[in-house]
């Protein structure tokens, strides 16, 4: 029986692809856009809830928390490192974590910081960078596998990826991280100081001999993009935001600069809100073309039940029940189903790929490894709606043959 529903899908081969096309497309569709929703929210998400708050230049709070959490959107400017003095000096607050971001290496972007920034991070080869040192990188997963690094390379990082831009200083890779999926990957992490350093900022510090990045010390003119804060509770943040957002200080020089203070989750909120518009325009769309999907694979088996006729009537004459009959066809569309729903994950796969350089934009890597439960029910259901239309006509059939036997 499974032989013989095999010859006839490859005799009635355009109807069969015809019916292809239409799970193919639809079923595809469905899952990619359930698994690129899924997995932009829980990427956004995710990062948000490391810290309270976000210190930075006036300016867009969107830009400034992609910046800073997804490394998907240029700084808005810098703000001197007294900032970081003050809210380690803050009884409200638990961790400050510096940063800055500058230069590229081979377009990744190059992120000077605190080993605290990486907390929750895992290196796969060699360690964090030492705070009180210089001159050393931990580089992400994709950055060390494109670019064939190892512990103990040295690169050169520059404001392009021309030769007559890179800086003189070698940057020594003392880590990789482990694989991710997200941002982090694509990110060359380093001290604080050494972007200083490589940019001329903090020669009054080497002066002084070694010291943490964020000791406290005098630090001149050296400046940061952003200041990352975890506090004691939630209500203490929103003190934080209250007191320092749109805040205008005055430097010893006399120059001053305005303050934006964020709290990343309720941003992050707001982002997640246009997203949403569009993931659900997106399922509408998917639900129409699942409707499409089942009036064609309806016409199609029934014209190929009716041209059929004369077939099933040769069975009949040499002996083959009706219900044997029956059980061919949805063999035959079940095998078909089955196929279709395999090359639509598969689709959905391929589509994820070439996503993914737009996602990263939105400062998400998408990982097209993850499978979600839902996806498989998504798949399940467009499954069974292939084969209905023909299980429906076989078994109206079947009665039919009874009731003349």
């Amino acid at each position: 029986m499974l032989k013989f529903a095999l010859k006839n899908m490859i005799v009635k081969r355009v109807q069969m692809i015809l019916v292809a096309l239409s799970i193919v497309i639809s079923a595809g569709i469905a899952v990619l856009a359930f698994n690129v929703a899924t997995q932009v929210d829980e990427g956004i998400t995710n990062n948000a809830g490391y810290y309270s708050v976000i210190l930075g230049p006036a300016g867009s709070s969107t830009q400034l928390a992609m910046n800073t959490m997804y490394f998907s959107e240029k700084p808005l400017g810098t703000i001197p490192y007294s900032v970081v003095s003050t809210m380690e000096r803050d009884s409200r607050v638990t961790k400050v974590i510096p940063f800055a971001m500058a230069d590229n290496y081979n377009g990744y972007a190059v992120v000077g910081t605190t080993p605290d920034y990486l907390a929750n991070k895992t290196v796969g080869k060699g360690r964090l960078f030492d705070p009180q040192g210089s001159m050393e990188v931990v580089v992400g997963y994709h950055v060390a596998r494109y670019n064939s690094l190892e512990i103990g390379d040295e690169i050169h990082t520059g404001h392009s990826a021309a030769a007559g831009d890179l800086h003189a200083q070698a940057l020594t890779v003392v880590g990789i991280l482990e694989e991710s999926h997200s941002s982090f990957d694509n990110v060359v992490f380093t001290q604080l100081r050494t972007l200083w350093e490589i940019h001329d900022h903090g020669e009054e510090e080497q002066e002084g001999g070694e010291h943490s990045d964020h000791e406290g010390h005098d630090h001149g003119q050296a400046t940061v993009c952003a200041v990352l804060v975890s506090t004691k509770n939630p209500g203490y943040a929103m003190q934080l935001v209250t007191e320092y957002d749109g805040k205008i200080q005055t430097m010893a020089d006399g120059d001053s600069f305005t303050l934006q203070a964020i709290e990343p989750m309720s941003v992050v909120r707001d982002v997640l809100k246009d997203a949403d518009d569009t993931k659900y325009i997106v399922f509408v769309l998917c639900a129409v073309i699942l409707v499409m999907n089942i009036m064609i694979i309806s016409i199609i088996t029934l014209l190929n039940m009716y041209h059929s006729a004369k077939e099933i009537s040769l069975m009949r004459l040499i002996g083959i029940s009706m219900k044997r009959i029956n059980l061919l066809y949805v063999i035959q569309n079940s095998i078909l189903g089955l196929i279709s729903v395999v090359l639509a994950f598969l689709m959905s796969r391929l589509c994820m790929g070439l996503m993914n350089d737009y996602v990263q934009s939105m400062g998400v890597v998408l990982n097209t490894g993850k499978i979600y439960p839902a996806e498989g029910l998504i798949l399940l259901g467009v499954f069974v709606i292939s084969v209905l239309p023909t299980a429906i006509w076989t078994f109206r059939m079947s009665g039919k043959d009874s009731m003349i036997g």
